[in-house]
């Protein structure tokens, strides 16, 4: 269990990676936005990559699957590529598209995922 939360984003550092200032200072506007997120949110912001613990109310949960419905509707980088690519230095990656973050990901595994110089370059 602590692996596979370990593999999830935390919603901030997503946030903060696809620049949505619109998340980050959220305020419940309605009494069933203030609310716990439900067990169905918690659950399809695990599937989607995204740590369901750190989101505090249903509205905020909302806008977060919202997001990534949008974003996976334009063909955007998922939370999960996004924290990969950070990790080894790219900025920015917010705005990638799916296939180009993935070919970058191959190319990096198939270097034996060392984090070069060569890489940040590239991109």
């Amino acid at each position: 269990m602590k692996k596979r939360k370990k593999a999830l984003v935390d919603p901030l550092q997503f946030e903060m990676s696809i620049q949505a200032e619109d998340l980050s200072g959220y305020v419940p506007s309605f009494g069933w936005e203030a609310a716990p997120p439900s067990d169905k949110q918690k659950k399809e912001l695990e599937k989607r990559g995204i740590m369901p613990d750190e989101i505090d109310n249903a509205g905020k949960a909302s806008m977060i699957l919202d997001r990534l419905n949008k974003r996976r509707e334009e063909n955007l980088s998922t939370p999960k590529q996004i924290r990969c690519l950070e990790k080894y230095g790219f900025q920015h990656v917010g705005t990638w598209n799916f296939d180009n973050a993935k070919n970058m990901i191959d190319r990096i595994a198939a270097a034996g995922w060392r984090g070069c110089t060569f890489w940040r370059k590239s991109a």
